[in-house]
């Protein structure tokens, strides 16, 4: 058999390999738990960061961090997002996590310090917040309407793991129970 001939053989018995080695039917990503309807998946970091749930119908951008796009809001179009990203990786400028976590009164709209609050979830210890602040379209000066961002900030050694839930304010509640799936099922890998 000629080279080129025996190579379009063995791609193609490789590839049909491939097609057997999965059976018909078989959930490569099976649900791990339902929250508020939302079915929550395994998500591994592809940098192997970390692991966590993820909504499995929502879209996901990753570039510098994860970010999972959820549902528009119909009366302000406005999506629901969490983004997880790490520190010091991503900002040089952050690497203690009570730090940053006292920096949020510089991009409140009032300049004042959201309240924070540590609370143990298995071995780890969270810092959360929440902050309510308006939305403006690019070049823009009018509010369009109101979004809240709750925010989960994981210590771990060299930095932190921030993890952010942004929504309209009138539609955070439906998606915020997932920010907490999240958040819940967080393991850090390094």
């Amino acid at each position: 058999m000629n080279r080129p001939l025996t190579l379009v053989v063995a791609i193609a018995v490789g590839l049909s390999a491939c097609k057997r080695a999965v059976p018909k039917g078989v959930d490569l990503t099976p649900t791990k738990e339902i929250v508020v309807g939302v079915e929550m998946i395994d998500y591994d970091d592809e940098h192997g960061a970390y692991t966590c749930h993820a909504p499995r119908f929502w879209s996901i951008h990753e570039d510098n961090g994860a970010t999972f796009i959820g549902p528009r809001d119909p009366t302000t179009a406005g999506s629901s997002y969490i983004t997880i990203v790490r520190y010091p990786g991503s900002s040089a400028r952050w690497s203690d996590a009570q730090k940053y976590a006292e920096s949020f009164w510089q991009v409140d709209p009032s300049h004042k310090q959201p309240a924070l609050e540590k609370r143990k979830i298995g071995d780890k210890t969270v810092i959360f917040l929440h902050q309510e602040r308006p939305f403006y379209k690019l070049h823009s000066s009018k509010a369009e309407y109101m979004l809240r961002s709750d925010h989960a900030i994981i210590p771990i050694q060299g930095g932190f793991f921030a993890i952010e839930h942004r929504a309209p304010l009138n539609a955070h509640e439906r998606t915020l129970p997932v920010f907490e799936a999240v958040v819940r099922s967080f393991n850090p890998k390094i």
